[in-house]
């Protein structure tokens, strides 16, 4: 009877002075439900949502806010990298070098040797005049075997493109799904500082009142101190990858769109089939063929030329013509050794190929056992851990506010129910990373955002 006396006087004195835990039995709270209403209304308008939470709505224990359910990317994220892709120098670059190539294939394709003309005169006793053309000619098909390597060049250089597209790819959807987990981990952390805070005044108000020891006190006021330090560190990673967000994307953060509630499930797809349509190995394989066809350029470079010459002239009042053929003699340089250097850079090339090709198996190999790890967590998280902590702060602050159990356990719990909620952000955040690995893994970044997902036939 004591006890419940107590209790009741205890509601009396800090009847106002509940937590509130942002999240009642039934649903998100008022508050949070007017800033869901805004977000809504701000997502309409094209910008983003006020709390600037990309995955969770807002910084309370709320539902997903997901963009897309299936794990397809939204119009907007696919418009937002397409956009940025055309403002980097990397792959201005990569395409100036495309063009390159493809004006050196012309230039391959075009005869070697040009006609040369000639004229001469010659005043003596006999007053001679003469015309001359010569004619150079490719007697090895050396502008074939140029155009094979310039073929092959081309090839490795669209290919290289497409690479440094997907890897720029890669790094702006990394680079935007660390930024919407770092600001996600600093609204939890703002969370912690509030409950905390609220606690820490509770928890001064008993001890005023006699009903909390010292020890209870310190307690929650070590947890206050703890929990702004951890909010300032979670602020400085947010800060820290908005910038690197913004240097990448060029854009303003109203614009930076939001990616779906949840990684897509693993797809099931034949690995030949990507790895040969890897830009990485397609290049290699270029190169490789490029350098064989040096090969038969360097063997074909050892045939002599020979030079047919026509003249025609007068000499007094004899008319004159004349046909010589010149053909180099490969005495002192046989060019043996450039065939043997263009073997060993295909040797070479080939063997860079080869090694390459096993480590993207290997890669794509562990891409895919580390995201079907890592995204059955993040299920059996949404299915069942998910729904339990909605109720938990809320259970955890009245069986406080009643005094069924004490500060220091209730500190504990609280911590403990937190820091759950913070491993599901950083699992989100890993499931996120570990499917952009895939995608880059696979090569597949580009199609990913634009629904094609499997490779072409």
């Amino acid at each position: 009877v004591k006890r419940h006396v107590l209790r009741r006087a205890h509601r009396g004195r800090y009847g106002q002075g509940r937590i509130s835990c942002g999240v009642k039995r039934g649903g998100p709270s008022a508050r949070c439900g007017a800033a869901a209403r805004d977000d809504s209304k701000a997502r309409s308008r094209g910008s983003r949502p006020r709390c600037g939470v990309g995955w969770t709505g807002c910084g309370c224990l709320g539902p997903v806010q997901a963009q897309t359910a299936d794990g397809r990317p939204s119009p907007a994220l696919s418009r937002f990298i397409t956009q940025v892709l055309q403002q980097q120098p990397a792959l201005r670059s990569a395409q100036a070098q495309e063009e390159a190539a493809r004006a050196s294939l012309r230039a391959a394709g075009a005869p070697l040797y040009n006609p040369e003309l000639g004229l001469g005169a010659e005043s003596s006793d006999v007053e001679t005049r003469s015309l001359g053309l010569s004619q150079r000619i490719d007697w090895g098909d050396k502008r074939g075997a140029r155009r094979q390597v310039a073929e092959q060049e081309l090839a490795a250089a669209r290919a290289a493109s497409r690479r440094v597209r997907e890897a720029l790819t890669v790094e702006m959807l990394g680079a935007l799904g660390n930024y919407l987990t770092r600001e996600q981990a600093a609204a939890l952390a703002q969370v912690r500082v509030r409950f905390l805070a609220r606690s820490a005044d509770l928890a001064e108000r008993r001890y005023g009142a006699g009903d909390a020891a010292r020890s209870e006190l310190d307690l929650a006021r070590l947890a206050l101190a703890e929990a702004r330090i951890k909010a300032a560190l979670a602020d400085s990673e947010r800060a820290e990858a908005e910038a690197k967000l913004s240097v990448l994307s060029g854009r303003a953060a109203s614009e930076w769109p939001g990616l779906p509630a949840v990684p897509p499930t693993v797809p099931v797809l034949e690995t030949e089939p990507l790895l040969a349509q890897l830009p990485a190995l397609t290049e290699r394989r270029a190169r490789a063929r490029a350098a064989t066809a040096g090969v038969r350029l360097a063997e074909r470079q050892r045939t002599a030329d020979p030079t047919v010459a026509l003249r025609a002239g007068r000499e007094g009042s004899e008319t004159l013509t004349g046909l010589s053929v010149s053909i180099p003699l490969f005495v002192r340089n046989s060019h043996r050794a450039e065939v043997k250097a263009a073997g060993a850079r295909a040797r070479a090339r080939e063997g860079e190929r080869e090694d390459a090709y096993r480590r993207a198996r290997a890669r794509l190999d562990a891409a895919t056992r580390r995201y079907q790890l890592t995204r059955a967590a993040l299920r059996g998280w949404e299915q069942s851990g998910r729904s339990t902590l909605k109720t938990r702060i809320a259970l955890l602050q009245r069986i406080w506010t009643a005094g069924e159990i004490g500060t220091t356990d209730y500190l504990v719990q609280l911590r403990q129910t937190l820091d759950t909620r913070l491993a599901a952000v950083e699992l989100r955040g890993r499931a996120w990373r570990d499917w952009f690995a895939w995608l880059d893994a696979a090569g597949r970044a580009s199609g990913w955002l634009h629904g094609r997902l499997e490779p072409t036939p």
